[in-house]
């Protein structure tokens, strides 16, 4: 090509690169104001999103301090007399021990299906029972059956053997705390040697209770079935017990034996008021669970397996 043309095309060559630069330029301009932008209108919309949330979230605090307020006030209630300190409850604990008088002992035990003469005369027998009391220990709350209960352990020692007995104090209608005698007894009907004889073989027990895999004679299918154990510190047999699978009462039992203690950190002793009978062929010692009548040794009103979990 002459050498006119080459100049003029590599001049503009050089025009052309410097437009295509200085176009770069003003993109890159563009791109900044326009990132700027954007920047400033994402802060303005998150502070009005705080400031939105913010006002939410504190009606919502409102709302849940109101119905927590709410609760309290249905959980007192229900709760509606206060549980005895427990100096108070020792000291009930103590003068219904010593009581030896019917009048007396009626005014603070729970009879139940007992008489005030025998509540006298079993407190007057105790120490030839159990031997002397040796301590007392508050158990606060405990609750059971919808109930209201606070207890205190009775210790005693016989022949160098350390026993004990549970008062279990639960409130009258008019919110005087008295022990449940029965509980505290241990009352059991017919007496141990009348269960355990081969006549007998039906009757309502309060016992310790845990989980079993004992099976045999009529309760062999362990598929059928669901076995525990059951004890009681009157009585020197370990007896077994049986509920059928999926029936109220191994309903009842399973919320009995589900829980454990956390303090400890090993399997609680759990109690249950049962009624039991021994079908034929049976062993001595192997009974049916036909009623759940409480979960632990003192009778409500509705019968355990008839509560809901």
């Amino acid at each position: 090509m002459p050498k006119e043309v080459r100049r003029r095309r590599k001049r503009g060559e050089r025009t052309s690169d410097r437009a295509g630069k200085g176009g770069q330029g003003r993109t890159k301009v563009l791109l900044i104001w326009s990132l700027l932008l954007m920047t400033v209108a994402l802060t303005v919309l998150g502070a009005f999103l705080w400031f939105w949330l913010r006002t939410q979230m504190g009606r919502q605090a409102v709302a849940a301090t109101d119905g927590a307020a709410s609760q309290v006030g249905q959980k007192r209630n229900v709760s509606a007399f206060e549980s005895p300190s427990e100096h108070a409850a020792l000291e009930l604990v103590r003068n219904a021990l010593a009581a030896r008088d019917p009048a007396e002992a009626a005014r603070y035990f729970r009879l139940g299906s007992a008489k005030p003469e025998t509540v006298a005369g079993f407190l007057s027998a105790m120490e030839a029972v159990d031997g002397p009391i040796t301590g007392f220990q508050w158990l606060s709350s405990m609750d059971a059956n919808d109930l209201l209960i606070d207890g205190v352990l009775v210790s005693t020692k016989k022949d160098g053997v350390p026993r004990n007995r549970l008062a279990l104090l639960t409130p009258d209608e008019k919110g005087v705390w008295k022990i449940d005698f029965e509980a505290f007894a241990r009352t059991v009907h017919p007496s141990w040697e009348a269960l355990l004889a081969e006549s007998g073989g039906s009757g309502r027990v309060r016992v310790i209770v845990a989980r079993d895999s004992y099976y045999n004679g009529p309760f062999r299918d362990e598929f059928g079935w669901v076995s525990y154990g059951m004890a009681s510190p009157d009585s020197d047999s370990i007896l077994l017990g049986y509920c059928r699978k999926d029936s109220p009462q191994a309903l009842a039992m399973e919320r009995i034996v589900s829980g454990e203690d956390e303090d400890e950190g090993r399997r609680r002793l759990d109690r249950a008021t049962l009624e039991i009978r021994r079908p034929e062929g049976a062993e001595i010692r192997q009974f049916e669970i036909t009623r759940v009548l409480a979960e632990d040794w003192i009778l409500s009103d509705v019968p355990f397996d008839r509560m809901g979990p």
